[in-house]
């Protein structure tokens, strides 16, 4: 199981990559108006809560526990 946690960590590693690069133009090039700063500011605010709460659901999970797909494979041959 912890193969779907080193995936998920890549995928928040390039999200995370393109989002400084996003967030670095819109603070570079975007505050012009007010409605700039509530996007960058909502764009920050819904990056962090699905943060946190994809951590509170991941730490709840036991990563040493085995997962099978096609069941035991005690009753391949039985």
């Amino acid at each position: 199981m912890s193969v779907f946690l080193l995936l998920y960590l890549v995928y928040i590693v390039i999200f995370l990559f393109f989002s400084f690069f996003n967030l670095f133009h819109m603070v570079r090039y975007g505050f012009v108006s007010v409605g700039a700063w509530v996007v960058t500011v909502g764009y920050i605010v819904i990056t962090l809560l699905g943060l946190f709460v994809s951590y509170y659901y991941i730490a709840q999970i036991d990563w040493n526990e085995t997962f099978q797909i096609l069941g035991s494979t005690n009753n391949i041959y039985n």
